[in-house]
């Protein structure tokens, strides 16, 4: 086994445990409270990501950039584990998992923006906010 493999095995476990943390989060602590609901309360919504900006900066940085980080090391590991099979096929795929990891690092990017800045909205008009 070489290197890139085991490099590619533990980003797998990584992103792996990512998803776990991030299911566990979101079941255990934010949808009892309605948080993320569609059919939730925004006002609701907003006044826990008010108090609780800290817990949701985590969470969007491990389950998005994190993830998508690893998922870059991953997707290279494939690539030369591949490569060699399938060349083409293989340069697709990895062009399509470099491309998936830069859009989850910007989403988890764009929502921890996001987030303060209706938090500093909150302050000042809720509903405004919302």
């Amino acid at each position: 086994m070489n290197n890139h493999q085991k490099v590619g095995g533990v980003a797998a476990l990584i992103d792996a445990a990512t998803f776990v943390f991030g299911m566990v989060m979101f079941f255990l602590v934010l949808a009892p409270v309605g948080y993320d609901s569609i059919d939730g309360d925004l006002l609701q919504n907003v006044a826990f990501l008010a108090e609780n900006q800290a817990i949701i900066y985590m969470w969007h940085l491990i389950i998005y950039v994190i993830f998508g980080s690893f998922l870059v090391i991953l997707a290279l590991a494939l690539h030369a584990r591949l490569q060699t099979g399938a060349p083409a096929m293989t340069r697709t795929a990895t062009a399509f998992g470099l491309i998936w990891a830069g859009l989850v690092i910007a989403s988890g990017m764009v929502a921890n923006i996001g987030a303060s800045i209706v938090v500093e909205l909150y302050a000042n008009d809720p509903t405004q906010a919302v």
